[in-house]
Parts: structure tokens; C-alpha cells; sequence
């Protein structure tokens, strides 16, 4: 794999986790529910299917996705 292609896993990873994150709000009215459902569930299936590339990391490529999630998470 080359580092390219690593750092776009590892980029999409951290894209899809904060767009996780900020999808949280659920609307105030009734009428905005069943967009926001169907939003919010196509964010977090982008959301699995990035942690499941990450997964498939060689090893050393794995270490800066750490660090990546680290970022994120402090």
C-alpha cells in the first residue's frame, strides 16, 4: 500500500469521525426528523466503512493513524 493511499484512509477516517460528532443535534421539530435520520445514518455507515480500511492498515502506517485519532480525541 502505498503512503498515499494510507494517508487518504487515515484522512477519510478523520473526516467521517468529526462529521459523526457534529451530526449529534437532532432537530427541534417534528418535520426535520426523518431527514435527519436519514443523514445522520448515511454519515455513520461512512463512518464504518472508514474504520473498517483503517483496520486494514499495514502495520507501520498504523502508528499515524494513532496519532490522527489522538488529535481528535484531545
Amino acid at each position: 500500500m502505498s503512503e498515499q493511499m494510507a494517508r487518504k484512509i487515515i484522512d477519510n477516517y478523520v473526516e467521517t469521525t468529526l462529521a459523526l460528532r457534529a451530526s449529534n443535534k437532532v432537530p427541534a421539530s417534528e418535520s426535520g426528523i426523518d431527514t435527519y435520520r436519514s443523514e445522520r445514518l448515511d454519515i455513520y455507515i461512512s463512518w464504518e466503512n472508514a474504520k473498517l480500511s483503517l483496520q486494514e492498515l499495514p502495520l507501520e502506517f498504523k502508528i499515524q493513524a494513532i496519532e490522527a485519532i489522538d488529535q481528535i480525541t484531545a
